[in-house]
């Protein structure tokens, strides 16, 4: 059984992740051919995560991509 672990910031729309999932587990399956791919949807805050030493709350690219999924 393959598992997969995503990482993402919080506010994806249930169907953007049905949808997600959904590729995914295809393109796993396509690769291994095992059936039963277990994903795990880990939500981090963007205040909760940084890169080069800034939060990503303050960052401008990364606010407006978390707009855009939460629409």
């Amino acid at each position: 059984m393959p598992v997969c672990f995503i990482e993402a910031p919080p506010g994806i729309r249930t169907e953007a992740k049905k949808k997600m999932v959904e590729k995914i587990t295809i393109a796993i399956d396509e690769a291994y051919h095992i059936g039963d791919t277990l994903i795990f949807l880990r939500e981090y805050p963007a205040e909760n995560v940084a890169m080069d030493g800034k939060l990503q709350s303050e960052n401008p690219k990364i606010l407006e991509a978390l707009k855009k999924i939460s629409a």
